[in-house]
């Protein structure tokens, strides 16, 4: 028996005999009567499904093989790594964290391919999306591949018409339910979402509409509006399935994601009336959601239920069960995944409702001042925001070291990266911290209010003056060092260096070493003078951190309900809090947190428990804490799991391996 592969290519032989073969056949039964398209592409398709199943039949018209070919039975098989226009890509799990940290809509998600370049390998020029929506990158501005996602259903309708006096008999034949169909030019893009409608009417497979497989075609919206503005009698917006975005590949991207070390991706070939069954059987639990009455939770989570099971249906044709689908990871990690996806639809899917968020019904924090030395941490339990966009922040603690009119600048003080410098030959290394997205540099020149400037987390970024701690430590001697400073220089502006140092040690700061933070505890101080007093024994390494990023909260008057800043994260957000600390409890968190270790696959648990431990320590009482995790367990586990993940894949770089369970 020929393998599937081998099948596959034996198809691409005979496919053009057997449609002569077919052709002819028919020609002498109808008087020379050509096939539809659509019934064409019917018999090349189910053709091959049946090579697939049953091996090479003859070319012979009175085998049974070609006729059995054109029967319109269904069909499925995984054509696996061919990928053509028509294609099913349906999504499998893996261990790989960006799938609850990125993008979390392509969790077991149905694709259906739309276009596919002429050379795959070189792509196409991207000519549609703008710049700021293309990820940076290699072959970044080219496509190979186009799809659109067939689940992700939202409660969101359009309406064609702004038009008042439209009767409800006009009102609802230019009504259109919507769906998610990609990240680009979506629903939520800048530069406007692109909506595509699919449709099974044949006869309009002409230049308006472009043919995908069987009856199935595409268009754009405006012209499914005129169609149906044109002949009401006979067009109606249920003959259509909308989209809002489309998702894309460049060159050799989806060949790595389909690749035997990834396996992210099972490519079918599937009958045109499968997928548009599945497409009715979603639609239908939409409109149920749209005219009920129910919550918004349940909205959205019938709306990704009925999503899930188009998934699993796809994987059920070929044989698959979720089980085996879903076998590479830990049911702890599946959780994790499920969870992050629910989020991302309850954000997503539903729209005009209730903020989730108001879980943390508080009227705002505008009495405590934000100002250099000021403490702030997350709330929680997290707003959604927090958990699909801004993971880093989750559970953290931040001093806030600048609050200007353009901006708030802050420092994450809990995480410890995979790096270190070695102060002092007798003592451990100092880790490294990540105080935020932006790196201190392009923080110092401003750089950072540059139009595309996007900190990737690269694993090849080294800053000067560290390396990887697991390879080796940064020594003393290695940094810049300045012998002639002057001690009246105490600013931090314009210190050389790629690090932020920062120190609390109060002999010191009574002699004025540093540039206080407002009135704190706390004191910036240059890199060549922090060594100095290290070495020589007056500032010790418990009392010393320092940071090889920052965090900025930009402001403006269009930004937000309170003009951006820690601010908007705090009233506008409720995503943050500004905590007062006193010195007994600041030392307490400081010590803590100074004795979390360098981060390494081993120190990771540890390291957030003292995460967690230090934001407890900030909580008015123990009565709070036990509030705060009795109502809303799941969702600070959740956001525990999170950072864990975000530190996994962004700090230590090690997405992959790293077990993340829920």
């Amino acid at each position: 028996m020929l393998t599937t592969a081998l099948l596959l290519f034996a198809f691409c032989v005979l496919a053009d005999a057997f449609v002569v073969s077919t052709t002819h056949h028919r020609c002498s039964e109808r008087s020379f009567t050509h096939l539809s398209a659509a019934e064409e592409e019917i018999d090349w398709r189910a053709f091959r499904a049946s090579l697939v199943q049953n091996g090479l039949p003859s070319l012979d018209n009175n085998s049974s093989g070609g006729s059995a070919a054109t029967t319109s039975n269904s069909y499925a098989h995984i054509t696996t790594p061919l990928v053509e226009v028509g294609s099913i890509l349906v999504s499998i799990p893996t261990t790989d964290l960006c799938q609850g940290l990125d993008q979390q809509y392509w969790h077991r998600s149905v694709v259906l391919i739309t276009e596919v370049a002429e050379n795959p390998a070189r792509g196409n020029t991207e000519q549609t999306v703008p710049d700021e929506e293309l990820a940076m990158g290699e072959k970044r501005g080219k496509w190979s591949y186009r799809g659109i996602m067939l689940n992700r259903h939202t409660n969101s309708m359009l309406f064609g018409s702004d038009d008042d006096t439209a009767t409800i008999e006009e009102y609802e034949c230019d009504t259109w339910t919507i769906q998610r169909g990609g990240d680009l030019l979506g629903l939520d893009s800048n530069s406007g979402t692109q909506f595509a409608c699919l449709h099974q009417f044949g006869q309009h497979s002409d230049a308006a509409s472009s043919k995908l497989i069987g009856n199935i075609s595409y268009t754009t919206l405006s012209i499914a509006q005129a169609l149906c503005n044109e002949n009401p009698t006979k067009y109606h917006p249920d003959d259509f399935m909308t989209f809002g975005g489309f998702c894309s590949w460049r060159p050799g991207q989806l060949e790595r994601e389909m690749g035997e070390d990834r396996a992210e991706w099972v490519v079918l070939s599937v009958d045109w009336q499968t997928i548009w069954d599945e497409l009715l059987l979603q639609r239908e639990k939409a409109t149920q959601v749209i005219a009920s009455d129910c919550v918004d939770q349940a909205q959205h989570e019938i709306l990704l239920n009925a999503g899930t099971n188009m998934w699993r249906h796809f994987l059920e044709k070929i044989g698959m069960q979720e089980e085996q689908a879903t076998s590479r990871l830990p049911a702890g990690q599946l959780g994790f995944y499920d969870s992050m996806l629910n989020v991302w639809a309850e954000e997503q899917l539903v729209r005009g409702g209730v903020n989730k968020d108001d879980d943390n019904d508080d009227d705002g924090d505008s009495s405590k001042p934000i100002r250099p030395g000021a403490i702030a941490r997350a709330k929680s339990p997290p707003t959604n925001d927090m958990l699909l966009y801004d993971a880093e922040f989750l559970r953290c603690t931040i001093l806030v070291l600048e609050e200007r009119e353009d901006c708030t600048v802050g420092v994450i003080l809990n995480h410890p990266m995979s790096a270190a410098i070695e102060c002092k030959e007798s003592e451990d290394p100092l880790p490294i911290r990540y105080g935020g997205p932006i790196d201190i540099e392009t923080w110092r020149d401003g750089s950072y209010r540059d139009e595309y400037y996007e900190d990737d987390d690269s694993d090849d970024e080294v800053y000067e003056g560290f390396m990887d701690y697991q390879n080796n430590e940064v020594n003393f001697e290695d940094l810049a060092f300045d012998d002639d400073v002057n001690d009246e220089d105490v600013g931090f502006e314009d210190d050389e260096s790629s690090f932020l140092w920062i120190h609390r040690s109060k002999p010191l700061g009574l002699k004025n070493v540093g540039t206080r933070l407002g009135s704190s505890k706390f004191w910036l101080i240059k890199e060549d003078e922090a060594l100095e007093h290290i070495q020589a024994g007056t500032l010790q390494l418990h009392d010393t951190m320092v940071f090889s990023s920052v965090s900025i909260w930009e402001k403006g008057a269009e930004l937000g309900q309170c003009g951006g800043g820690l601010r908007e994260q705090v009233d506008g957000l409720h995503s943050m809090e500004v905590v007062e600390v006193n010195d007994h409890q600041m030392d307490a968190v400081w010590q803590l947190l100074t004795k979390q270790n360098v981060l390494t696959k081993e120190s990771l648990d540890t390291n957030i428990d003292a995460t967690i431990k230090a934001w407890d320590m900030m909580s008015a009482d123990e009565g709070e804490i036990a509030q705060n995790h009795d109502r809303h367990t799941s969702k600070v586990r959740l956001a525990t799991a999170a950072l864990k993940a975000y530190l996994a894949r962004n700090l230590l770089g090690d997405p992959l391996n790293t077990l993340v369970e829920l």
